[in-house]
């Protein structure tokens, strides 16, 4: 792990709390969630939509198995810092911390564990990944592949509580199924294990993300919970009024947007699309995190993508080092901060 600092070692302002990812859940109505996303909700990301108040941060989906032996693995997946949680001041007048949670895939109890262990001190929880509907995901035992072994899915839950406590924050994403009775099955097996909260992808494995969210599908599941735990609705929350009839049709609290972010990662702050302060701020903390260019191109290229022509887009697509994407954007009136004067 490169360049990490342990939670333990942030100490905020004596006024601002530091909760736990279930205690943010159950003790504020509204609590906006940045999703777990391949390659993409790295570091400098999370920062970023941490200061467009997003409460809760995940990393990329990273294998519990290569985490847990290899140095290397570790290293290129998880980095953190003290600053990347914001600080956030609810209605009531509370200042509270905002929280990161790590998410695995795994299909082997130990591994996740092994896992677990290696990262909790500088991660506020353990997500368990079972939802990821990709092919090579699936034939692996992992991700989707796990919505219909709920045994397994206690395992691995217990597993983690064995080695953490019962305090530690342990999550666990699903996606519907097909058939209702397995979601019920598989989201009381997963709490009964121990299960902090359930995330709740408004999508069977089979269904694209062109699919419309199923939103009844969604307050299914947060009702076969019967209330035990937290729920988090996931899925097509584009925009402020998308993220307010999720939580009204959903009665999840919580609401989790991926796509919506990385178009718009000021989204949970109610701007209809990003804005320049925000891409400015990008650039700085990827150039002071060193994401890597294709990310860091790709970013930029979400960010803009509804004010871009054709033709531009070609053109920026066309660009190959962060000197031509930071020459680009000078050209259009983004600031460049603390990266070139």
């Amino acid at each position: 792990m490169a360049t990490r600092t342990p939670t333990s070692s942030f100490f905020p302002p004596a006024d601002v709390e530091i909760l736990t990812p279930t205690e943010l859940l159950t003790q504020f109505p509204e609590i906006n969630v940045a999703a777990p996303m391949v390659r993409y909700s790295k570091l400098p990301f999370r920062e970023l939509v941490s200061q467009y108040n997003v409460h809760i941060t995940h990393t990329p989906m990273m294998l519990a198995q290569e985490f847990s032996r290899s140095s290397i693995a570790r290293a290129s997946d998880f980095t953190t810092s003290p600053t990347e949680r914001g600080t956030f001041t609810f209605p009531n007048g509370r200042r509270v911390r905002g929280a990161l949670i790590a998410q695995f895939a795994s299909s082997t109890p130990d591994h996740l564990a092994d896992a677990a262990e290696l990262i909790h001190p500088y991660v506020d929880g353990i997500d368990l990944n079972c939802g990821c509907p990709q092919k090579w995901a699936y034939e692996e035992g992992i991700g989707s592949a796990l919505l219909r072994k709920p045994d397994l899915v206690r395992d691995m839950v217990r597993a983690v509580r064995s080695r953490l406590g019962n305090a530690y924050t342990v999550s666990v994403k699903i996606r519907i199924d097909p058939e209702p009775a397995r979601t019920v099955q598989l989201v009381q097996t997963a709490i009964q294990a121990g299960a902090s909260y359930i995330t709740i992808h408004g999508r069977t494995r089979h269904q694209a993300s062109t699919v419309p969210v199923n939103l009844p599908g969604i307050a299914f599941a947060r009702d076969a919970a019967c209330g035990e735990v937290p729920c988090v609705a996931n899925g097509d929350a584009w925009s402020a009024e998308e993220v307010r009839k999720t939580r009204e049709e959903t009665g999840c609290g919580g609401v989790m947007s991926a796509r919506g972010l990385m178009a718009n990662p000021a989204l949970f702050a109610r701007y209809t699309s990003t804005p320049p302060e925000a891409v400015d701020e990008f650039v700085r903390l990827s150039t002071a995190y060193g994401l890597a260019y294709p990310l860091f191109q790709r970013h930029i290229a979400y960010f803009l993508e509804d004010r871009l022509t054709k033709a531009e887009r070609g053109w920026y697509n066309a660009l190959v080092s962060h000197a031509g994407v930071l020459d680009w954007l000078e050209e259009r009136g983004y600031r460049r901060r603390g990266v070139l004067a």
